[in-house]
Order: structure tokens, then sequence, then C-alpha cells
């Protein structure tokens, strides 16, 4: 609740780059909290970078929070970077149905060659290219996904709002890989260079999948995730 609450009144700008925040006693008092229950939530939010602490001075506001994205539940990119404090948008490199892979058809239990939808766009935070995506739609989900915008340039909220899909859960995979030399040229860098590669199978309220995306995300943009002891 205090870890929410901080971080929201950051976003917001109710509490600006440099304020003070109260101490750990008035923040205990505010909250109806213990004293160690606030020091928790303030080193959470010191090791996620929204406040810094000075010896005998207090907590203050970060000026700069750590980019990233932050994988708390399912939702898209642009939510994911709002968490901690950045702007996304999108470059799309093609937006198609076209014929499905052998590894799409795979996940989706269609044919190889099957027509699917193909989205394909460089995401950019604060204007610099932090990510690749290629993401497959099953046709059947979205017959005319490109035809029209995105919805607030969202593939999921256009997957809501426009097709009516109920995204339910999705299944993700990371692991580390290198850029070939297409890819480095989407994202304005050497090829050869250090990826985080992610697989994610998104299913609706059926249990049907929706998405099959690859993403490939530069170091300097990492996944930050909040774990919960049990």
């Amino acid at each position: 609740m205090i870890y929410d609450d901080l971080v929201s009144q950051i976003r917001s700008g109710v509490l600006g780059q440099a304020a003070r925040l109260p101490g750990e006693t008035e923040l205990a008092r505010q909250y109806g909290v213990s004293r160690m229950t606030v020091r928790q939530a303030l080193d959470l939010l010191e090791s996620e970078h929204f406040v810094v602490r000075r010896q005998g001075s207090g907590t203050f506001v970060s000026d700069h929070t750590e980019r990233g994205r932050r994988l708390n539940r399912l939702r898209s990119f642009a939510d994911e970077i709002a968490d901690t404090g950045g702007r996304a948008t999108s470059r799309t490199v093609r937006c198609e149905t076209a014929p499905a892979s052998a590894e799409v058809a795979a996940v989706f239990g269609t044919a190889e060659g099957d027509t699917a939808n193909r989205l394909t766009r460089v995401r950019l935070i604060g204007g610099v290219p932090a990510a690749l995506q290629d993401a497959w739609v099953p046709y059947s989900v979205a017959p005319s996904l490109c035809r029209e915008p995105l919805v607030d340039d969202s593939l999921y909220r256009t997957l809501t709002e426009r097709f009516g899909v109920e995204l339910r859960h999705a299944d993700q995979s990371m692991a580390a890989a290198l850029l070939d030399a297409g890819q480095a040229d989407l994202l304005g860098v050497r090829a050869g260079g250090a990826v985080l590669e992610v697989r994610r199978t998104t299913f609706g309220a059926r249990g049907e999948v929706v998405e099959f995306t690859t993403s490939w995300t530069l170091p300097e943009f990492p996944f930050l995730m909040r774990i919960d002891a049990e």
C-alpha cells in the first residue's frame, strides 16, 4: 500500500523531482503501519530508483527512474513502460497478412502457410529504440487487424476493444540472444550485440491463442519485476 501510493504520487507529480519525503515515523503514522513496513517500502523505492536517501538529510524523489519494463501483470508495452515513468512510442516495420511459419503454425495449432496477421514494430522509450517486436495474431481472431490503425497504438487494446478479445494470461520465456544484421539495423545498433529475447504466447478467455510475439530488448532497457514473499 505504501509503495503503490508513493509511486502513484511520484508519477502524478504530487511528489515532484527532488521533493523530500516525510520521515519514517511520520509515514508510519500516516499509513497506520510499523516503521519496519515503511523502511521496507522505502528500500524497494530506492532499489528501483524512485527515491534516493541522503545520510542526515532524508529521502528525496529521484531526478530519474530506471528505464525499463515492469512485468507485474499482462498488459501492453506502453503500460509496462508507464510504470517506470517512461513514454513509449512505436515505428511500424510491417503490418500485413502473411503465411504462418512452421513455428507460428505450431503455436496456433494451424497448418504451416495458413494466413495470419503479422505486426512488426520498433518500440521506443523516450524516442530511443528499445526493442524490436514481431507479433503474430491468428487471422480468425482479428481478420481486419491491419486495415486500420491500432487503437492508441496498442495491439492489446485493439484486440480487446475492436475485436472483443478477453485477454486471460500469457506464457513467457526469456533467453539471451545476439542481434542479426537486419534486427540491429532496425534498432540502430551494431550487429552481434547482446539482447534479451522474449517469446510470449497470449491466451483468451476460452484458452485460445490470440497472440504469439518474439521481442528483442536492448540491455539498456531491463525488465523490472517485484517478487513478493509467500
